[in-house]
């Protein structure tokens, strides 16, 4: 019944953006996706981030973690093992994409606890200093997880008096019971068949791939989950 329930919430919201939401115009120079985790920046965006490199516009993504712990409650596979494979799958998954490897970054805050306190910060301001970009997007506030829930409190103090736009994308949000939405500055980016074809590769990338254990390195995601990002459109808002 719970999976019955949110595959109605998700349709209702899918409906509601077409009715509701304006159609995304986002050109800009430079835009930075701040991903908690190898796996977020491919289920939020990889619409945008096609739509960015074909326009000739720069994209640049930055991992807060290295997603060390998708396995804590299921095995005891080496956490240095699991950052090395996952950042293999991101290459992989974001070259689908036309992302350069130059573009990608990563830094060190902890999986599972990212907190602004974390020595990491700096490294991310100075990231932002250097790219010094036109917006940066974050997950949304209501997506039920910690770190992207800290991605975007740390994101909103480090530009607090910059001239840098900031936009919320959706990952986990398709998934919990969200019915308070701000619509009034909800966008919708459709994409080609191609590109949501090339955005499926890349979920593929992350989801199959296999550790040891028989479970993909990213971790054991639910299939609701899965099947509302692969919506032809995807779901941002102006913060």
């Amino acid at each position: 019944m719970k999976n019955i329930s949110r595959i109605i919430r998700v349709l209702i919201i899918r409906f509601l953006s077409v009715i509701f939401s304006s159609k995304v115009n986002l050109e800009k120079g430079k835009i930075l996706i701040l991903a908690p985790h190898p796996d977020d920046e491919v289920f939020g965006c990889s619409g945008l981030v096609q739509q960015q490199i074909a326009s000739g516009r720069e994209i640049y993504i930055i991992f807060m973690t290295r997603g060390e712990a998708s396995h804590s409650n299921c095995c005891n596979i080496d956490r240095e093992l699991l950052k090395r494979e996952r950042a293999k799958l991101t290459d992989k998954a974001l070259s689908l994409l036309g992302v350069k490897q130059y573009n990608i970054s990563r830094l060190s805050y902890t999986d599972g606890s990212l907190s602004y306190s974390s020595e990491e910060t700096k490294k991310l301001k100075k990231s932002i200093d250097q790219i010094n970009p036109d917006a940066i997007f974050v997950p949304h506030s209501r997506e039920g997880w910690n770190d992207h829930i800290e991605t975007q409190n740390i994101a909103r103090e480090l530009i607090k008096d910059k001239n840098i736009e900031l936009y919320a994308y959706c990952v986990w949000f398709w998934y919990y019971n969200v019915w308070n939405i701000d619509w009034k500055n909800a966008f919708t980016l459709s994409m080609s068949k191609k590109q949501l074809e090339l955005k499926n590769q890349a979920i593929d990338t992350y989801i199959y791939a296999k550790a040891a254990c028989g479970k993909p390195y990213s971790g054991v995601l639910p299939k609701v989950f899965v099947w509302a990002n692969r919506w032809n459109k995807e779901l941002y808002f102006k913060l």
